[in-house]
């Protein structure tokens, strides 16, 4: 009895410990896949309400508010700028309607569709880093004559929350069918009363043809807009106070609580 107890010890011990090193093939649960992000942060958007709920008359009995209005409509005209990523949008979004599957370490959503033009395969992918998500969409396309094979539209890291993040977007050489850079976005949320963003064009060479900032610290705000050839343009206003100026290649005009020019301290 005791030589038999002898033998199937060490076979147990053998059987236990193979067992805990083999490989079952079961990979760990991934979870839920992440909520799809935000193309463009909302909440970092500049806020630019101060210009479209104050219109003071253009000639006060007072004085002149010439400095503001040329504020006001670079601050109108220019808000496009910080929200172009929003164009992307359709790309992301036609994702809400697939489910995702993991695989190789990430979360993927794929589909495909038929048109006249051709046959469309759009794919997205996402992988969880130290402080987020990165996240890559790709386009693929055949119309029988012409192919394009994974094209990256864009990419990008989004933290859990969406406070922080950047995003990459590219345009498609249709001579080597290549992506290059055609804009990039980055931002902060720090609180409802404080955040940056920054956003940058680029011409074919990868040039930045455009640098536009944004930072709010309630109640300040400043935007500015960077070119590499021209003078660089700087606005910034105070909520509280209405007070503000405009600056272009170093010279300023500013405004007073009444929207009236002032000269610049």
């Amino acid at each position: 009895m005791f030589k038999r107890y002898k033998l199937i010890l060490p076979l147990v011990l053998i059987i236990v410990l193979a067992g805990c090193g083999k490989d079952n093939g079961v990979n760990p649960d991934p979870g839920e896949p992440p909520a799809l992000p935000e193309v463009q942060s909302e909440a970092a958007q500049p806020d630019i309400s101060f210009f479209e709920n104050n219109e003071p008359q253009k000639i006060l009995a007072k004085g002149d508010t010439a400095n503001y209005y040329e504020a006001r409509s670079w601050a109108l005209l220019q808000a496009g700028t910080f929200a172009f990523a929003s164009t992307y949008n359709s790309f992301l979004m036609g994702s809400n309607n697939e489910e995702a599957v993991y695989e190789d370490g990430m979360w993927v959503w794929e589909y495909s569709y038929q048109s006249e033009e051709g046959s469309f395969t759009m794919k997205l992918t996402s992988e969880e880093v130290s402080d987020g998500y990165e996240w890559a969409m790709y386009w693929s396309y055949d119309d029988g004559e012409t192919s394009v094979d994974n094209y990256k539209i864009m990419e990008g890291t989004v933290s859990e929350d969406g406070s922080e993040g950047n995003w990459t977007f590219n345009s498609l050489d249709t001579e080597t069918n290549e992506e290059r850079v055609a804009y990039t976005s980055e931002w902060t949320v720090t609180s409802e009363t404080e955040s940056s963003m920054v956003a940058k064009w680029y011409d074919e060479s990868g040039t930045a043809t455009l640098t536009a900032s944004y930072e709010k610290n309630e109640p300040n705000h400043t935007m500015v807009y960077t070119y590499p050839n021209e003078p660089n343009i700087t606005l910034y206003w105070n909520t509280d106070t209405n007070e503000g100026s405009f600056e272009q290649g170093g010279e300023s005009s500013c405004w007073d609580e009444d929207f009236k020019d002032i000269p610049c301290n």
